[in-house]
């Protein structure tokens, strides 16, 4: 309803801040996500230090946002994310794109695309690759000389984390999955 008074550039009786800052969101998200060179993508700045440098990397250069229609409401359109190197190809590998129901589960959706699309992914550039793996080897390196003196080291990243920085890339959890 108010949607469409924005829309139609009638004036609706009562507009609330909430309602005008969900418009406002929703048509900033479009707005990006179809004329922006760059589309959006999961990475901010501040992630450093907070999510795993690998993951960092998959989210800075390899995952990116795209509005998906829902297909049990087809008039709401929704985030989803996909591989930036695959989208316009033929053949995929497995999990190319996912569509989280929430921002809680970005994470979780995200490691499926990690060892289900990214180690399969003919078409992400070996220099990513190489950059991905090195963290990797680094960090196993790193375990390994703390299991020396007996420490230990976890790897992955504050799953919190996830849920904040895709706020702060303007997503937010709808009814019918991220907007």
């Amino acid at each position: 309803e108010i949607l469409e008074c924005m829309e139609s550039n009638t004036k609706p009786a009562v507009i609330t801040p909430t309602q005008l800052h969900s418009y406002l969101m929703d048509k900033t998200i479009r707005v990006s996500m179809s004329r922006h060179q760059t589309p959006i993508n999961l990475y901010h700045i501040s992630d450093d230090g907070f999510i795993d440098a690998a993951d960092s990397i998959i989210r800075r250069e390899v995952i990116q946002c795209f509005e998906t229609i829902h297909p049990s409401h087809p008039d709401v359109p929704t985030i989803g994310f996909r591989c930036a190197f695959c989208k316009n190809a033929a053949h995929r590998a497995p999990y190319s794109s996912f569509r989280p129901r929430s921002l809680k589960t970005i994470y979780r959706d995200f490691l499926r695309f990690k060892s289900n699309h990214f180690a399969q992914c003919v078409h992400i550039p070996e220099d990513i690759r190489g950059r991905v793996a090195l963290v990797h080897v680094r960090r196993e390196r790193a375990r390994q000389g703390r299991q020396i003196i007996g420490s230990s080291t976890r790897g992955g990243g504050n799953k919190a984390w996830w849920v904040t920085s895709a706020k702060k890339v303007g997503l937010k959890d709808r009814r019918d999955g991220l907007g």
